[in-house]
């Protein structure tokens, strides 16, 4: 007998097993990741709340703490539906709320701009590893937020004059093709001007080091420990480098390097964040630094470039494992969800 494709449907809608599926091993390790970063950033926000005097800045950082709260209601929900351990995460140990400002109203407005930027792409990218509708409602509540809380951002940015803008640049007017090899080398001889996108990706680089490098330095004179402190030393260092080299290059093209009037940080010492908090940020922020290195080494076309582009996923891949060896030497790495060790329950029967 022939199949139709409504009773295809018809079969579908009714078979439970089909209807209401077990979360899948993606779901399951995206929901908890994605967790423990809402809601470290949550918490941080909190600090960032109390302080602000800017009505303006004031509104878009009570309403970043309302988002990001929600966002991580909405996958404890799925989690506690689904039976699934739920994740310790930070709690009111992780926070100082009578602790002084550590940061200006400017670093926060620019703070929430950089963090929605960074939290778009990972949203779209796990988007792609999600079946169950439940998993992916979440998911794309939580982009269609970002984009309209960053257009939020954006035109508070424009409005108050602190946007910083990509160059201006002059280009060639005339079309043409690529007509040899050497368009893609950079290490000898004559070098092509830069494309546009490639002098873009170098100040976007300069631009999210540089406020990663104030966010950084808030982090080095309140944290307590002597371990986390060197360790956000050689951050900074890192970031340095990083800023040079590729502020080197716009300068090589007579581009401005982006720049900033105000010193972002104050000079408090009592910690607003837990060390552990200040942890999980570096390591959220190496994760994020590490897609943008990628996407935008892809769009840079001389080889000179690209090897910019590798050395520093290089030195920050490297980095970033030694603050996860951190946070476990500590006892604050919260173990993700794994299989059950399948070995283990064998040698038990015996």
């Amino acid at each position: 007998m022939e199949t139709t494709s409504s009773s295809i449907n018809e079969f579908h809608t009714k078979d439970p097993i089909v209807k209401s599926p077990e979360l899948s091993s993606s779901e399951i390790g995206n929901l908890f990741n994605t967790y423990m970063n809402v809601d470290m950033i949550s918490v941080f926000i909190k600090h960032l709340s109390q302080h602000v005097e800017d009505s303006d800045i004031k509104s878009l950082v009570r309403e970043a703490v309302q988002l990001y709260e929600q966002r991580a209601k909405d996958i404890r929900d799925i989690m506690e539906r689904n039976n699934l351990p739920q994740p310790v995460g930070f709690t009111a140990e992780d926070i100082n709320l009578g602790a002084p400002r550590l940061y200006s109203d400017i670093f926060c407005i620019y703070y929430l701009f950089c963090l929605e930027r960074a939290i778009m792409p990972i949203n779209t990218i796990t988007l792609g590893f999600l079946t169950r509708s439940d998993v992916r409602e979440v998911f794309n509540q939580s982009t269609i937020s970002s984009l309209k809380y960053l257009d939020k951002v954006t035109g508070t940015l424009l409005s108050k004059g602190l946007y910083i803008r990509y160059p201006n640049v002059a280009i060639h007017k005339v079309n043409d093709f690529v007509k040899k090899q050497n368009f893609l080398t950079g290490f000898l001889g004559d070098k092509r001007p830069s494309l546009a996108l490639e002098i873009a990706s170098s100040y976007h680089l300069v631009f999210l080091n540089a406020m990663g490098k104030y966010l950084l330095t808030g982090f080095r004179q309140t944290a307590r420990s002597k371990q986390v402190k060197n360790y956000i030393d050689r951050g900074i260092n890192i970031i340095d480098k990083i800023v040079d080299t590729f502020s080197a290059h716009l300068k090589d093209e007579d581009v401005p390097v982006p720049m900033f009037w105000d010193s972002m940080v104050t000079d408090s010492v009592e910690p607003p964040v837990s060390d552990k908090i200040m942890m999980y940020h570096i390591r959220f922020i190496s994760i994020c630094g590490a897609m943008e290195y990628s996407y935008l080494m892809a769009l840079n076309l001389r080889h000179g470039v690209k090897a910019k582009y590798l050395f520093t996923m290089t030195e920050a891949g490297d980095f970033a494992e030694d603050g996860t060896n951190i946070l476990i030497d500590n006892h604050w790495f919260e173990e993700p969800p794994r299989l059950v060790d399948r070995k283990n329950l064998v040698s038990k029967m015996h």
